[in-house]
């Protein structure tokens, strides 16, 4: 494999690395946003349910 092979290959893995990387944040960032105001939310207590 000559250098511009080489070359296109490490930045075809850097940049699927980056783009599963970002892909991962922004899924992680939604399910541990805190809900905004006026959102309903779903509080459990002792088995008892209650909307908030």
């Amino acid at each position: 494999m000559n250098c511009k092979q080489y070359r296109a290959c490490l930045m075809g893995v850097i940049a699927i690395a980056l783009i599963c990387g970002m892909l991962i944040y922004i899924r992680h960032g939604k399910e541990s946003r805190i809900p905004a105001e006026g959102m309903l939310v779903k509080q459990e207590q002792d088995g008892i349910v209650e909307w908030a």
